[in-house]
């Protein structure tokens, strides 16, 4: 019966979570090898416009928030490319960035939860969904918090930047990608709540950054594995009715 009722939408919803969970494993590996760091932003990108492919599995029924939802993700698409195109010390280029990927991975995490919670049976796709929406909370944190640096530079310390910023020269975002791979580092620990202690935020901005990072991580876990175990209960509870009424 399982395998009846999965139809053409329930797969290519499967393919989406796998695929969102490849990405951002990718973007984790671009980030731990400095020769492939430009595999980082192609990953991000990737990211951005697959987020927007959640809504068109039902085109038939899409509404004003889902159109809303799509061009979010083709802002938040264009103003990262803006972001790393052009020379770090125009700050301001971060800033479209920062507002854009926070509210589209916000709305976008809120309605990943709410797929899950409709899924009806606890599958592998259901788990890479859910443990590829964690990594992309810490992925979307990292990229916030590195466009928050070139706005504000120092803002996370010690980085082993010039001592004049990343805001000091005609540079791209791309040439200081082993910057942005250690505060991408520091967004996992926020999110994780490790708290290893070796980057510190120093500005009230990315202060605040951290601790909502902090307070997201955790109240993720819980809602997600909530929606696990209920599933999972009732599958097992299913179960059991089953073989009672066979005997």
């Amino acid at each position: 019966m399982r395998l009846l009722n999965q139809g053409p939408t329930s797969h290519r919803r499967e393919g989406i979570y796998e695929l969102l969970l490849a990405l951002c494993l990718l973007v984790l590996v671009s980030f731990a090898f400095p020769s492939i760091s430009w595999m980082g932003s192609v990953g991000y990108s990737l990211i951005a416009l697959l987020l927007t492919q959640l809504v068109v599995l039902k085109m038939s029924k899409r509404t004003w928030k889902d159109k809303l939802y799509q061009l979010l993700g083709v802002v938040a698409l264009v103003s990262q490319l803006v972001w790393v195109i052009t020379p770090v010390k125009w700050t301001m280029t971060g800033v479209p960035l920062v507002l854009s990927w926070s509210v589209l991975v916000g709305w976008s995490v809120v309605r990943l939860v709410e797929k899950l919670a409709k899924e009806r049976h606890v599958t592998h796709s259901m788990l890479m969904g859910a443990a590829a929406g964690y990594l992309l909370l810490g992925l979307t944190a990292g990229l916030v918090m590195s466009a928050v640096e070139t706005i504000q530079p120092h803002s996370f310390t010690p980085l082993d930047v010039p001592a004049h910023g990343l805001s000091g020269g005609d540079a791209s975002v791309l040439d200081s990608a082993p910057v942005f791979a250690r505060i991408n580092y520091f967004a996992f620990i926020c999110l994780t709540t490790v708290g290893f202690g070796d980057i510190k935020p120093v500005l009230p901005l990315s202060r605040m950054l951290s601790v909502a990072t902090g307070i997201a991580g955790p109240l993720y876990l819980a809602v997600v594995m909530g929606v696990l175990i209920s599933r999972y209960s009732r599958e097992l509870g299913g179960g059991k009715g089953d073989q009672h009424s066979n005997e």
